[in-house]
């Protein structure tokens, strides 16, 4: 049995930048995530935020290539740093919340 809950709606990439401490050098590790929008969640690489805890998204660019993308719950605010627009995002999650 399908359920209509389960099937991706749409996904954003963001990054994440690990600073790694081995002996005397210092190294940054980037690495690309996705934020998925399903009917009644949404999922990050490490947490699931269930659409009635989600108050909001906003989005603020940055000068250059990326920007920050906010994601308002009952747990707070959590950022992320994406390189592509999220107006499409942003857009389909208030579509799903007015229903």
């Amino acid at each position: 049995m399908n359920n209509s809950d389960d099937q991706l709606i749409l996904s954003l990439r963001y990054i994440s930048i690990q600073r790694v401490v081995d002996h005397l050098e210092q190294t940054f590790q980037k690495s690309t995530h996705t934020i998925c929008l399903f009917q009644d969640r949404i999922t990050t690489s490490q947490r699931t935020f269930p659409l009635q805890h989600v108050f909001d998204l906003s989005y603020r660019p940055f000068s250059g290539q990326t920007g920050l993308f906010y994601l308002h719950t009952n747990e707070g605010v959590f950022t992320f740093e994406i390189e592509e627009e999220p107006e499409h995002f942003i857009s389909l999650f208030k579509q799903i919340q007015l229903k």
